[in-house]
Formats: C-alpha cells, structure tokens, sequence
C-alpha cells in the first residue's frame, strides 16, 4: 500500500458504512492535527465523526505538551471530531474509555500484552504503542464538541525523541503493515464503543477498560508529593481519577500528573 496515495494539499472525502469516518480530510502536512480540526470547527466546517489525517505532522502533541514523534507516512496521526452534547461534563472520561477502547480492540488481534494504561495510553508490554490527547469545549455543563487526537506508532522501527518506551506494530511483529486498513479498523471499533456510550451502557464500558487496565491488582511503586510508596492500581472513579490502594489499605485518588509509574515490586 502507498501512503501517499491520496494525499495532497487538496481535502479528500471517503465514504464509510460507520459514523466515524464518513468524512476523511487528509493532509501533506500540518504542525497539528487537532489543532487543524479546532481550527475548522471555529470555522463551522465539521460535522460529528470527521478526521483529520495527516501524513506529516511538524508540531504533534500528547499530554501535558509532550511533543509527539512521528516519522512521515509511517505512522496513523490523526484527529477525530466528536459532538458528544449527551455527555456531562462530570463523566467527560468515558469518552477516553470508549476512544482507547475501541483502539484497543484493532489493535489486539496483533500484538501479545496489550493494555491501557491509565489515563490514555496503549501499551504493549511495557512500551507504549499509541496514545490519544482529547480536547473538550463545554457550554452549560455539557461536552460541547471533542477533538481526539490520536498517535499510533505502526511501520516506524527507529525513534530519535527522549520518550523512554515506544514501540510500533512493526517493531512488535516484524510485519508491515496497511495504514488504510488499520485506519478502517480503529474506527470501527472506537464507532462501536461511541455507540453505547450514546446508548447509556457505562456499566458494560466500565467493565471492559477494567479489564485491560495497565497494572490492574499488581503491587508496583510509584511516586506522588516526594513521597515512594507500594500500591496496587485498583480502578478508575467517575471522574478519571486512578485509585491506587497503599499496603496500609488507604485508598488514595490521582489526577493526571498526580502520580508517577516507577517499577513493579517482585
């Protein structure tokens, strides 16, 4: 497959059966794909399930404003719009569960120990394959609209930044693979996560990001306020906090940035 089949300066639109996806902009070049998306949706140029792809991006960002590397045409950077008016802003973290999801689910079929790790990583192992940064609009107490960037590291085999653990699909198995393909797969899964968080099933979503949970049940030390202490991740409150149980039985509750990973505890 040729990357860069379809690409240029010029927006290109492919019809999808799924929500996510009906419309696909592709882009040369942009510094940002979600900052091209927020640029269109101030614009009042984007309906619900639109993407962003880019074949090279000069200024792709992750948490917190990493900087996000990513070797032209040989990864899946892309941002996806969302209108998820339904969805208050109290449980704005079910939409990262149904994102990293739906991500997850293309993703198992071919790679070993794949996980989520909290807040919005995938990982296989310990390496972190792809991550996703979602940026919110809210009017009245309601998510308004959604840019949800997501990174998948797929044909790339050599990283130059300073991020200590990436890995890509073909690093992990040796194979090349068909950015189209992977594309059409993630989302249909994270369609088909959308679809019943629309629906009112967070019982069953909960469930599910449970279960693949980075370091679920496992005693791991981590670091928070200058203090290294032994806890095992025990789940995710309401708002997206991570719940870390300590050996005295204290359960403690994390933002992002709060807590830092440190190394398993043998």
């Amino acid at each position: 497959m040729n990357f860069l089949n379809g690409y240029g300066n010029a927006n290109l639109t492919c019809k999808m059966e799924k929500s996510t996806g009906n419309t696909i902009v592709r882009l040369q070049v942009t510094d940002s794909t979600n900052n091209y998306a927020n640029s269109r949706i101030r614009a009042n140029e984007v309906t619900e399930g639109t993407v962003f792809l880019a074949y090279e991006q000069t200024g792709g960002r992750g948490q917190s404003g990493n900087f996000w590397e990513s070797e032209p045409g040989q990864n899946l950077t892309f941002s996806l719009v969302l209108y998820p008016e339904f969805l208050e802003i109290r449980r704005q973290f079910m939409l990262s569960k149904v994102i990293t999801l739906g991500i997850y689910a293309a993703m198992n079929k071919y790679v070993d120990q794949l996980s989520i790790k909290w807040p919005n990583d995938i990982y296989a192992g310990n390496r972190k394959l792809g991550g996703i940064l979602i940026e919110n609009s809210v009017v009245y107490g309601l998510l308004k609209s959604s840019v949800v960037g997501i990174g998948l590291n797929v044909n790339q085999i050599i990283f130059r930044s300073s991020a200590p653990n990436p890995v890509s699909l073909k690093l992990l198995t040796n194979q090349h693979f068909d950015c189209e393909l992977l594309l059409t797969e993630v989302l249909t899964g994270i369609n088909s996560y959308y679809k019943q968080l629309r629906e009112g099933e967070d019982e069953k979503i909960d469930q599910e990001f449970l279960s693949v949970l980075y370091l679920l049940n496992e005693k791991h030390l981590f670091s928070a306020e200058d203090e290294v202490f032994t806890g095992e991740i025990i789940g995710v409150n309401e708002i997206g906090q991570l719940l870390i149980r300590k050996e005295d039985g204290r359960i403690m509750e994390f933002h992002f940035k709060e807590v830092e990973f440190l190394h398993a505890v043998k």
